[in-house]
């Protein structure tokens, strides 16, 4: 079975063989990718600079992994990998309407929808039909 990405990843924190490659097989090289490893160590900010000027060139895995297990400092590290946002779950044009209406961010907009759920349920769809929205949609909207 070929190696994960994160193995790669113990490979050039913990063990820094300068004879890594050496010891893969092609279905191994083929798992090592240059980018991912850059966005998971991106993850350590401390790491960032070096990640930023690294992937401005175009080198091989082998010369990627070396850099990286030559001055890195060696030891297990955990760096929490970032996931995008997940879609809101409020319909679009509640997050809209809350957001033109207390003029903020629609980030900011989802807070405060979820806030009214949290203490004023009937506040939300009061505002909802201040805006004229009707109660099946209000309804349909689930508030």
């Amino acid at each position: 079975m070929a190696k994960t990405l994160f193995e790669h990843i113990d490979a050039i924190y913990q063990y820094q063989k300068p004879d890594y490659f050496s010891t893969l097989n092609d279905a191994d090289i083929r798992t090592y990718s240059n980018y991912m490893v850059n966005r998971f160590l991106s993850m350590n900010m401390h790491q960032l600079p070096i990640v930023n000027e690294i992937q401005k060139y175009n080198i091989s895995p082998e010369t990627h992994y070396l850099f990286y297990s030559n001055i890195l400092p060696r030891g297990k590290q955990y760096n929490k990998y970032l996931k995008a946002k997940k879609e809101h779950k409020y319909e679009s044009w509640v997050i809209e309407l809350v957001a033109k209406y207390y003029e903020v961010s629609q980030d900011e907009a989802v807070t405060y929808i979820e806030l009214y759920q949290m203490h004023d349920k009937d506040g939300l769809k009061d505002l909802c039909r201040k805006y004229g929205v009707d109660e099946k949609t209000i309804k349909k909207a689930k508030l």
